[in-house]
């Protein structure tokens, strides 16, 4: 990849988890900058990583530049009408982090012309763990997505979508994932303590059979269902408590993704209302 300035707007979780795995994987801190109103964020960013702290207002982008939008949706109609003509001035890609702002709604704000391409990581991606969906518009080029390609990839896995209607589903599942697998640990160390383990062994026998199980089924050919029949034996300890799982599991899990997917579609719905 030729070397690319990057250029946040918005020094949030999100921004800090793509930095934390872009740092890790040896982008160079004076070639990614921070635009954020607060001094204390984008201070903490560039203290702890060594990127350029900017304020929030527009100012000319340095050429060969990728701008990560990573402000809160809600707050990208007014953002892009002070950065708009900066962006149509020169050739930068934009990338979009936001939840729930459809590519069409940023080029009804930007211009027809400008390349933008849809991203939705998750938070892992701040150890190179992550799981990142992408849709690009159809003017965005072939070298382009390369070097979205290359930055995503430098975090975690990266996934194309060629149907932006998919992007909700993505992000109630890889984006919002981390958050319910996070509850499940909760959940299996509270029941496990309950039962008399004391909590620190609890919460590391729950960790370890997360994260050992999940390593298992990433390396087998075997889909999850055939790996879980493989360790239940009829009768035993695992196939009595997964008959308790199998009574809400998988309605809970249908029912958790519907509701993240349809919050993702409400949130474009009211930056419409809001434009």
């Amino acid at each position: 990849m030729t070397e690319q300035h990057i250029v946040f707007i918005g020094a949030g979780n999100m921004a800090r988890a793509l930095i934390s795995g872009m740092r890790q994987r040896d982008i160079p801190g004076e070639s990614i900058q921070v635009h954020a109103p607060s001094t204390l964020h984008r201070g903490a960013l560039a203290e702890e990583f060594g990127v350029r702290s900017r304020p929030a207002q527009a100012e000319k982008l340095p050429e060969n530049s990728v701008v990560i939008y990573a402000a809160k949706p809600k707050q990208m109609p007014a953002i892009l009408q002070e950065w708009g003509d900066t962006l149509r001035s020169g050739s930068a890609l934009f990338v979009s982090v936001a939840a729930g702002v459809s590519s069409t709604q940023i080029t009804a704000l930007l211009g027809e012309e400008i390349s933008v391409v849809r991203a939705m990581p998750n938070t892992p991606s701040q150890i190179g763990a992550g799981a990142t969906t992408l849709f690009a518009r159809a003017n965005v080029g072939a070298s382009q997505c390369d070097t979205v390609q290359q930055i995503f990839s430098g975090v975690g896995k990266v996934f194309w979508l060629h149907d932006e209607a998919l992007m909700d589903t993505a992000t109630a599942l890889a984006g919002s994932g981390p958050a319910y697998v996070l509850l499940f640990l909760e959940a299996l160390e509270d029941a496990a303590v309950l039962q008399g383990l004391d909590r620190i062994t609890a919460r590391a026998l729950a960790l370890q059979t997360v994260l050992g199980t999940a390593q298992m089924a990433a390396a087998s050919p075997a889909s999850p269902s055939e790996l879980r029949h493989q360790v239940t034996s009829p009768g035993g300890t695992t196939a009595a408590g997964l008959a308790v799982w199998e009574e809400q599991l998988r309605p809970l899990a249908q029912r958790a993704l519907a509701a993240a997917a349809e919050r993702g579609r409400a949130l474009s719905q009211l930056l419409k209302k809001d434009a």
